[in-house]
């Protein structure tokens, strides 16, 4: 039973992994110039940019590291018949999955599981 508490914690922790830049993902395993999705579902060409990542290797705090990369670029607009614009929509906002609060609600479960120990 007292294994419980400390099982919830491990699984309740996020995930730590680098997130990717955004646009690049459509642009994965292809070439400067191929059609890409880009991250709102809109058709786009992989050009190549700049991204940035945080370094680790030395230490804490991170470094900012700058690297080449393909992002997905709007395509030039296409010509079509007129019609209504479309009305965004509310969940395709860009979100984070990790939530801080979630990591210190983990930690204060674990403290306190120690702590009745």
């Amino acid at each position: 039973m007292t294994r419980t508490p400390l099982l919830v914690v491990l699984f309740a922790f996020t995930a730590l992994a680098d997130i990717p830049p955004q646009d690049s993902s459509g642009c994965r395993d292809k070439n400067a110039g191929a059609s890409c999705k880009r991250d709102d579902g809109s058709d786009g060409t992989c050009a190549t940019s700049t991204c940035s990542k945080n370094d680790y290797s030395g230490g804490v705090p991170p470094k900012q590291v700058t690297y080449e990369c393909l992002k997905c670029g709007a395509s030039a607009p296409q010509p079509s018949v007129s019609s209504p614009p479309a009305e965004p929509d509310k969940a395709s906002k860009n979100t984070c999955a990790a939530m801080p609060g979630e990591s210190l609600m983990a930690l204060s479960v674990l403290l306190l599981a120690l702590r009745r120990r």
